[in-house]
This record gives C-alpha cells, structure tokens and sequence, in this order.
C-alpha cells in the first residue's frame, strides 16, 4: 500500500548534497511536494509499507519518570513519519500524551472510558499525517471502578483493538504507570509490551516488578490461547543515558536481565532534558525541536523496534 512519508526539507536537501535554501526556494516554486506541520517544512514522497498489520504494544512500567509517554509519542510520530499509519491510544487519567499533542479539551465520551461504560471505542482524532489520538482526560480514572465492579471488562480494549487492526499498521497504547486494573487493561490489550528503562539502580530494580506483572499478563493470555512467545516484554528501551559511570552500570546490568530474560534491546536515548521541556512546551514530538542529535537517537529505536515486531521484508525505510 502506498502512503506518504514525511522527510524535513534540511535532511532531504542533505541528502541529495544541496542546501537548505536551494530545497526551500524549490518547495516556493512548488517543484517538490511540501507540507507544514508546525514550523517545519516536509518534503512528502510516497512509499510502499505493509498492508494493515495492526501491530498493537503497550508502552508500559508502573515507575514514573522512565519516559514512556514521550517514547509512545515520539515513536508514534517516527513510524508516521516513514508512512505506517499509527495510533496512539491514551490510557492515563493524567493525559500526558493527550496534553503535550496539543489537545486541551476533551470530552469524557472521547476517551477510553466510553468503552469500558459503553462498549464502544471513541473515534480518533488526527494529530499530522499517518498519526491518530484517542485522547484521554481524569474522568478516565472512573474506569477504574467499572474494572472492580466488572473483572470480565479487563478483555475490552484487546477486543476493541482487534476490530482496528486492519486499519492501522501500528497501534500504540500508553499505560498509566501503576499495576492496578485499568494498567491491566492496557497492559492485555496487544501484543507485548514496551519498557522504557531508566538508567539509574533505581529505575533497573523497579525491573522486577515490570516482569512479574508481565509474566502473569502472558500467562492469562496463554490460557485464552491468544499469546505465545518467549517473553510479554517485546523491548527494553534504555533512556536518560548519561556519561556518568552510574548509567553506564545500570546499561550492564539491563543487558545481564535481557539476556536472562531474551529481551531485545533499544540503542539507548541520552538524557536531554532541554529538548524534551521544548517538545512539551510546543505540543510536539521531540523530533520537531531544533536538537538534530534525539531524532538520530528515535530512529535507531525505531529501527530496533520493527526489527523486533516485524519481519524483516515488511520494514519500511
């Protein structure tokens, strides 16, 4: 199936070794096809990517401060932008992804709340090309009581999702950072699980708890006959990388519980905490902020990531 993919203008002028003003001037005269997302230019071009795959992950740890919301936008927007059609489904109450993409009023009716009282998943909403939203805002925490009240909703959103599966090429859930029901929920609802790790004792311990919590996942999904494989967890992804020798033993440490454990893992993202305030401020994935070096960065955990999900013919460059 042919779709668009985004390329910023500098990195199309690059690479075809012409500058930046000369690809501008060329967008002006309307010789390349652009489009403006933000203050960016983008040189649109058509690709063939895999037909409907429907891969659905859950960006999942219930230690907060490990990244999880900005790695579920940020590899939602590099996926779009390579032409996947991607949908980000937000599942904390606090609306972080909901909020840093720019959308500040949201009904109770279009989040996922409305699935768990209704049975129905709301439509989503279109943040850029090839990038959907289904938003969430602190009425979502109610879904909480219907999952104590009804256990057998846990199964709704993974049933929800398998209707959606041949519209998206990736579907990508942000879990709240708890254990609780609605994490459940989330955490049921694809095919594996996506950890961001920080690089600190503090966030590789909180490992255990991730991979406890992931295996009995797995082992409920094994006994519904819809989940086989060696581990729930499809992908460690290191972050808040840093030159000091406290992170540099925690990525050891990382690589020792992958390899117990058969985890692949993500080239690491450094701690960038400017870029990340940028994005946020704007409403923008951190890919759109003037830090060439975090885009580099995203596109080798993407690459890892598809080198994970899908096989290797299927992988869109």
């Amino acid at each position: 199936m042919k779709r668009k993919r985004l390329v910023l203008l500098s990195e199309w002028a690059n690479q075809r070794g012409i500058s930046y003003t000369t690809a501008y001037r060329m967008a002006k005269r309307g010789e390349i096809p652009t489009e403006q997302v933000g203050r960016f230019s983008f040189v649109v071009e058509e690709v063939e990517v895999p037909e409907g795959k429907g891969v659905a992950l859950t960006f999942f740890t219930h230690a907060g401060g490990a990244g999880k919301t900005s790695l579920a936008r940020d590899l939602g927007y590099e996926l779009a932008s390579r032409g996947y059609k991607v949908l980000l489904i937000d599942m904390d109450p606090q609306a972080n992804l909901t909020d840093w993409l720019g959308f500040t009023e949201v009904e109770p009716e279009e989040t996922a709340l409305f699935l768990y009282e209704k049975g129905i998943l709301p439509e989503p909403k279109g943040v850029m090309p090839n990038l959907y939203l289904i938003p969430a805002e602190v009425s979502l925490a109610k879904a909480e009581v219907v999952l104590s009240r009804e256990p057998h909703t846990a199964f709704a959103l993974r049933g929800a999702l398998e209707e959606l599966r041949g519209e998206y090429d990736f579907i990508f859930v942000d879990s709240l950072p708890s254990l609780g029901t609605l994490a459940a929920s989330a955490a049921l609802s694809g095919d594996g699980l996506v950890v961001p790790v920080e690089l600190s004792r503090k966030g590789v311990q909180a490992l255990t708890v991730v991979l406890e919590a992931a295996s009995g996942y797995a082992n409920a999904l094994r006994k519904m006959r819809v989940w086989q494989g060696p581990s729930f967890v499809r992908l460690f992804v290191p972050n808040h990388m840093e030159s000091a020798g406290r992170a540099r033993e925690a990525h050891e440490v990382l690589e020792e519980i992958a390899e117990k454990w058969r985890v692949p893992i993500a080239p690491p993202l450094a701690r960038r905490p400017a870029a990340y305030r940028e994005a946020q401020a704007r409403n923008v994935p951190v890919q759109l902020t003037e830090y060439s070096e975090v885009r580099e960065e995203l596109k080798g955990v993407a690459e890892k990531l598809l080198e994970v999900v899908l096989p290797v013919q299927e992988v869109a460059k």
